[in-house]
This record gives C-alpha cells, structure tokens and sequence, in this order.
C-alpha cells in the first residue's frame, strides 16, 4: 500500500470525487462538478487542504482530507480530519486506520498540535479506537455527530 498527498492535478481526484459524491454528495443534493469543485478548492499559505489518497497496485482505493475550519458551529477549532473513504473492495483490511494515521502524521509534520472530526459515530466507532478524544456532540446539516480531537505531537 502507497500512501500520496496528490497535486491538484491528479487525474485520481475525479474518481475521488464521484466516491464522494456517490456517498455524501447526493445526499447534500451537489452535483458531481460541485462535489469536484469541493475537493479541489485552492490551497491556503500552509497547505490546506490536502488530499491523501490510498494507493494498491497503482489503483486509488481509498483517501483522506486535511481540512481547515471544517464545521462553523466551532471556528475554535482549526485543523479537521475528514471525508475518509475506502473502496469498498479494499474494506474491512485496515486502510481506514492506516488513512486515519497517515494524515495525521502528515499533520503533524505540518506543525499542527490539535486534530479535530466529526462522525456520525456517535460512540467514537473507529476514531475512539484510535485514541481519539471526545469533545461534545453537535447538529451538522440535519445530523448528529459527535465533534472528536487528537493531540498530534508535533
């Protein structure tokens, strides 16, 4: 397994955003340009955001966002981990785990101290099996979830 920051130009990031789309965008009522459009905003003076794909055999099969200010209900928090997707022939093998800490040393690197999510998990699920801290739960367009953080040891 290969683990990529991909450049906006990546060819990967359109079948990146139909998985999206397929799983969150259609729902939200984007369209498959908008939902494009959402994983390929400009990046700021640090590097946000940042796509990390998950790469076997020179296939994409999962991914990863580093994001800023993700939930404005908490513009306190400032660095989000988000949109982790795994194809589903490559579930259930531990690339969500193995995504989760990829960006998180990615973060890391980057000098961030404090990493922040959110999940529909309510009970943490795969976030509080990896050391994440709960926080408080929240309504984020008309669902529950539950606002998590990592101390990164940056």
């Amino acid at each position: 397994m290969e683990f990529r920051v991909l450049p906006s130009d990546a060819p990967e990031r359109l079948q990146l955003a139909q998985w999206y789309h397929a799983q969150w965008g259609q729902d939200a009522g984007l369209t498959l340009e908008q939902e494009q459009q959402r994983l390929n905003p400009p990046q700021d003076a640090e590097g946000f955001p940042h796509l990390i794909a998950a790469f076997d055999g020179g296939q994409v099969v999962g991914a990863v966002q580093l994001k800023r200010r993700e939930m404005p209900a908490f513009p306190q928090y400032e660095h989000w981990l988000g949109s982790v997707l795994v194809a589903d022939s490559h579930r259930g093998r531990g690339l969500a785990s193995d995504l989760v800490e990829q960006a998180s040393a990615q973060a890391a690197r980057m000098g961030v101290s404090h990493l922040y999510l959110q999940t529909e998990a309510l009970d943490g699920g795969l976030y509080a099996r990896l050391g994440w801290k709960p926080l408080q739960e929240a309504e984020n367009r008309s669902c529950r979830v539950l606002v998590m953080v990592r101390r990164l040891a940056a």
